[in-house]
């Protein structure tokens, strides 16, 4: 079986994890023969490297599906076009609003001073050519005109407090479906596991679809079966419910 899990708010909170009930329930899993695969909007160079380079990570599909990794191989890889980026660099920089650009290796910003920060509307052309960014936030203080032009880019999904803006027509479905298709593993043999809306693709496409008990509505409706929520079990309860490995303990 094929398990991919979504990070934030499904491996890890706000505040901690992975944990240790989860990842010892990983591990039981991968020595029975099945897999594990990180599946996040994260950019792959926003995903903290205790977990990109966790022995029980088989793969990665990160970007919301755009930069897909199998065994330390790239199989497919795709980015913002540096013209766009240095559009939306000279937008920002003149409304004064913050977004964040997550790409291959790091995190770019306008107007905060967390990251590596943009400062010229070429820079992404002069400095950073090779980013590579794969998907954005904005803040929702954005006004129509922005997000209309944002639009024609990214398919725009509301979080809190922000917008993420992933590139138009990259679904994490599809990176799933290149990720299996290589390592031979049929979709009916796949497990997802999510939080949020931008996960409803992932776990409409698994074989079997499955939301923590933290998850927004919309992502429990559509999900197989409903686990404890992260930090609380969620991961290790859901390969018990799926015999992926044995219930140690009755719940």
């Amino acid at each position: 079986m094929a398990v991919f899990l979504d990070i934030d708010g499904t491996i890890i909170t706000s505040e901690s994890g992975p944990f240790r009930d989860d990842i010892e329930g990983i591990e039981n899993a991968r020595s029975r023969g099945h897999r594990f695969f990180i599946c996040t909007g994260r950019g792959f160079g926003h995903i903290p490297a205790d977990l990109r380079e966790a022995p029980w990570v088989d793969g990665i599909v990160a970007g919301g599906g755009v930069h897909v990794v199998l065994d330390g191989k790239i199989l497919y890889q795709k980015s913002t076009p540096v013209e766009a980026l240095c559009e939306i660099s000279a937008l920002f920089l003149a409304n004064g609003k913050r977004c964040t650009f997550q790409g291959e290796k790091a995190i770019y910003c306008i107007n905060r001073s967390d990251y590596v920060r943009i400062i010229g509307k070429d820079d992404f052309a002069a400095i950073y050519p090779d980013a590579n960014i794969s998907m954005m936030t904005v803040d929702k203080t954005i006004d129509e005109k922005t997000r209309a032009f944002l639009e024609t880019l990214f398919d725009i999904y509301p979080q809190i407090p922000h917008y993420d803006c992933f590139i138009k027509g990259e679904t994490k479905s599809k990176g799933m479906q290149i990720l299996l298709d290589a390592a031979g593993i049929r979709r009916e043999d796949s497990v997802a596991i999510g939080d949020s809306a931008n996960d409803l693709d992932m776990i409409r496409y698994a074989g079997i679809g499955i939301a923590v008990g933290n998850a927004c509505d919309e992502l429990k409706a559509a999900a197989d079966w409903v686990s404890a929520p992260c930090g609380a079990g969620g991961i290790v309860r859901a390969l018990e419910h799926l015999g992926l490995i044995p219930e140690t303990i009755p719940r």
